[in-house]
């Protein structure tokens, strides 16, 4: 009903990017917001914060790749503060021996891939339009609400626009996404690729987040969702200030269109009566009334311990009860006193996402290693060195390193406190064999193992793409077949987060699609 003498028209738990978006989306629709966040400040994993006074990186997620230009420009982030520090970053693939690889995106940069790699250049130029053909199929599916499974002329529309998308972009688009469903990415890069430095990267993209090494089935289809993903956005993005300049810029445009933005407001249950779904009961005993209530927090989490058990289908409750997110990808944050000098990289090259996966060989012993609660021997990582285009970041001439390392257990016997120091003294370890001397560099560092980024910045699991990427776990099958079109079977409810469609990433949209929904379904003033 009324906090503070407003009526609200909808509530938003949770203040991570997806659900600012859609708090910020309702806002500027009409509808009166209040937005709830547990934490001290809003972001979730999107956030800037401090290894040590005056060294500032992005916590979590470090990289902007696949948020909608429409959704940044309905939204007036750049009015709100939003700025890049750098667009189009690169990736290279890093070679011990300073022969890097670097991903070409212009015709003067494939010249250089060719030369260096005579008998893949033309491979790979081939993959590249073949990947990209089957995401532009892919990619509109990802920008809507997926189709009721109950509602066959919905279904029957759904099917004919991709039929006739699939027409469009040739008969065979189907048939090739069809063979692509089923297969391991490893198959079809040990296929077509000499270098295993190339195959490694091409993998690494294919599977980063996810717990299945490169032979699993179903990743060639992995690479195609990612590379769909970023056709969401403008290319992979630093925002100046860090992935929580980012976050701040939607709080204020949440703010700018009259939404209400509240920290410290941990919403302990979702009030449900007559059957319906009617406000949120914060801790303190709060109630707050609103006719309509998205949660961009976990569907497991959403259903069973804020709505409860009691007002879910058995057969709802049966799926809700296996999705348990378990996250596989830890985080380290490092200051250091001197810009690291990776051996054989070109200069302009170092402020590139740097990716050091050397072979397809490496990336399986990581998972296998992760799959059986052990520490990679020689762990798989991408690699930032935010300051060297946000300056800002560090006193000058120093700089933070900012590394995501995948296929990392959720859990370790005997807990993560006994085996923290072995995984820096590894990532260490490795990184040193490409940027020698980097141990004596550091002045401070922060470490966020899977339990670490689910305590501190409320992802379910630390899973970063909160659910499983399987094909029966997306579109509208996502979390599962009754809640695949962002609305709940509890009326009044739904779903906003990542683990709702389309899925994981810093692209805003199922924070947006659920936001439309709503206003689509009468929730503006």
């Amino acid at each position: 009903m009324k906090w503070g003498g407003v009526q609200y028209d909808a509530i938003v738990i949770g203040g991570g990017h997806n659900g600012l978006v859609a708090a910020a989306r309702l806002a500027s629709g009409g509808a009166r917001v209040l937005l709830a966040e547990a934490g001290q400040r809003v972001g979730g994993a999107a956030v800037t914060s401090e290894i040590t006074p005056g060294y500032s990186a992005s916590a979590v997620a470090h990289l902007l790749e696949g948020f909608p230009r429409r959704i940044e420009r309905k939204l007036k982030l750049h009015k709100h503060g939003l700025r890049y520090a750098a667009r189009d970053v690169a990736t290279v693939a890093l070679d011990r021996d300073g022969h890097h690889i670097l991903l070409p995106r212009t015709r003067k940069e494939f010249a250089g891939f060719r030369d260096l790699l005579p008998k893949d250049a033309d491979v790979y130029r081939e993959y590249v339009a073949r990947r990209r053909a089957l995401a532009e199929f892919v990619a509109p599916l990802l920008g809507e609400r997926p189709p009721a499974l109950n509602d066959p002329d919905a279904l029957k529309r759904f099917l004919r626009r991709s039929v006739w998308r699939a027409a469009l972009k040739g008969g065979s688009t189907m048939q090739s996404l069809l063979r692509v469903l089923p297969e391991a990415i490893g198959d079809r890069l040990d296929a077509e690729f000499e270098s295993p430095l190339l195959k490694g990267a091409l993998a690494f993209d294919a599977t980063l987040g996810g717990a299945e090494g490169p032979y699993a089935p179903g990743t060639s289809f992995r690479a195609i969702l990612r590379e769909a993903m970023r056709m969401q956005g403008q290319g992979a993005m630093l925002p100046v200030g860090g992935m929580g300049a980012f976050s701040d810029a939607l709080a204020a445009s949440v703010a700018a269109a009259g939404g209400d933005v509240r920290v410290n407001a941990r919403v302990m249950r979702i009030l449900v009566e007559e059957g319906k779904a009617v406000g949120v009961e914060l801790s303190g005993g709060i109630e707050v009334r609103a006719a309509r209530v998205l949660s961009a927090i976990a569907p497991r989490t959403t259903m069973l311990d804020l709505v409860g058990a009691r007002h879910v289908e058995t057969d709802d409750l049966r799926e809700l009860r296996h999705l348990v997110p378990r996250g596989t990808t830890a985080k380290i944050n490092l200051a250091l006193d001197r810009l690291p000098e990776f051996s054989g990289l070109a200069p302009e090259l170092h402020g590139a996402r740097l990716l050091i996966a050397p072979s397809l060989a490496d990336l399986d012993e990581a998972a296998n290693a992760a799959r059986s609660a052990a520490l990679p021997f020689e762990p798989v990582m991408e690699i930032l060195l935010p300051s060297v285009t946000d300056p800002l970041l560090a006193p000058e001439g120093q700089h933070v390193m900012s590394i995501i390392v995948h296929h990392v257990p959720h859990a370790m016997a005997g807990g993560w406190d006994a085996h923290r120091e072995a995984l820096v003294q590894r990532v260490v370890r490795m990184l040193g064999n490409y940027a020698p001397g980097i141990e004596d560099m550091m002045i401070a560092g922060e470490i966020l193992t899977p339990p670490d980024i689910e305590e501190k910045y409320g992802l379910a699991g630390g899973d970063w793409h909160q659910g499983d990427i399987r094909l029966d776990r997306l579109f509208a099958f996502r979390p599962a077949p009754a809640y695949g079109r962002c609305e709940t079977p509890l009326p009044g409810l739904w779903l906003c987060g990542a683990g709702s469609h389309p899925g994981g990433g810093i692209t805003g949209l199922p924070g947006w699609l659920a936001a439309d929904a709503v206003l689509s379904d009468g929730g503006s003033a």
